[in-house]
């Protein structure tokens, strides 16, 4: 079997069967779905339960309510194809994603295949985002900078496929314990390991893009404690996984800290209860301690100019004022 498509499904009663057709329609290609309801509450388990008495490629299993990463793993545990990918249950494929993937992915038999997607809302918006429409083969090194430059290879697990093998050799499972940065953990440790990685640079997955931006912010704010140890975490595995990289991947990986650092001090800034934690202390020490990759790529990691000289040089209680005063 070439592939095994794994979806935690929670309460997407709307979304799931436009879901499950999608990869229904995928043609050229041998796979399975496992769809792993997370007690659902609404008639998500249901619709489950009446595709797999339908098909004999879907399996279907019920668990207590863990969270998307128990979820997964569940699903992993219990996948039989040569690369598994990890969907979620309100998005869907575009015809011919999994043919095309695998096929070059088999070409040059890549530990890693990665896509583009494009992203629309539930009135059928698309965000605008630029495709080349080209295939790329890239060695260890040279996917690890893509990886942490977001360069064509994304955060999200469900732009890629990955050789299971891979996975079980290196123990690589979904963190249970996070609430943020699940996906950015998962590739982080799938990378460090891949030695050809293939991107098809072109839109194969829609993403829906659910929800608004109040209920967005919402969520961090009634879990900052949980997203600032979370994005510690990732810092933390990421300067781990890279101990033995080249000077190249070393910088990339240090933009990528800084962006996402620079990210986490805008949503606290506007919570003054945080300005004197000592882990916001912390996070604002290392960005001045590297003043240079900072200075180098100030841009990337989503600074002006201004901006990169305050933080350098301003007190922290004064640049995270600063910083709350933008976002009002």
């Amino acid at each position: 079997m070439d592939i095994s498509v794994i979806i935690p499904v929670y309460n997407t009663e709307k979304y799931l069967p436009s879901c499950i057709e999608s990869i229904l329609s995928q043609s050229n290609v041998s796979f399975e779905i496992i769809l792993v309801d997370d007690g659902s509450s609404d008639s998500s388990p249901n619709i489950c339960d009446d595709y797999a008495k339908k098909y004999k490629n879907i399996k279907v299993y019920h668990i207590k309510n863990s969270g998307p990463a128990t979820a997964r793993n569940k699903g992993f545990y219990v996948a039989q194809g040569e690369y598994v990918t990890f969907t979620d249950s309100d998005d869907k494929m575009e015809p011919q994603m999994l043919y095309k993937m695998i096929t070059v992915g088999k070409e040059h038999n890549a530990d890693i295949i990665c896509c583009n997607y494009k992203e629309i809302d539930e009135e059928g918006n698309i965000t605008p985002r630029n495709y080349s429409n080209q295939v790329y083969i890239l060695n260890h090194e040279d996917a690890l900078v893509h990886f942490y430059s977001k360069d064509k290879i994304f955060s999200q697990c469900w732009t890629k496929l990955f050789k299971r093998q891979l996975l079980i050799d290196h123990h690589i499972e979904n963190d249970s314990t996070l609430r943020f940065d699940e996906d950015i953990i998962y590739n982080i440790r799938a990378f460090k390991y891949a030695q050809t990685t293939v991107i098809i640079d072109e839109p194969l997955y829609e993403y829906t893009l659910r929800g608004n931006s109040l209920a967005h912010g919402e969520y961090y704010l009634k879990h900052t404690n949980q997203y600032i140890d979370d994005s510690l975490k990732r810092v933390q595995i990421t300067q781990k996984s890279v101990i033995d990289e080249s000077d190249i991947v070393k910088e990339w990986s240090n933009v990528h800290i800084l962006l996402y650092h620079n990210q986490l001090i805008g949503r606290v800034a506007t919570l003054p209860e945080f300005h004197s934690d000592n882990r916001i202390k912390g996070i604002l020490k290392y960005m001045r301690q590297n003043r240079g990759t900072l200075n180098k790529y100030y841009k990337r990691c989503g600074l002006s100019k201004i901006g990169f000289i305050l933080i350098s040089y301003l007190p922290s209680k004064l640049y995270l004022m600063y910083r709350k005063s933008k976002s009002t």
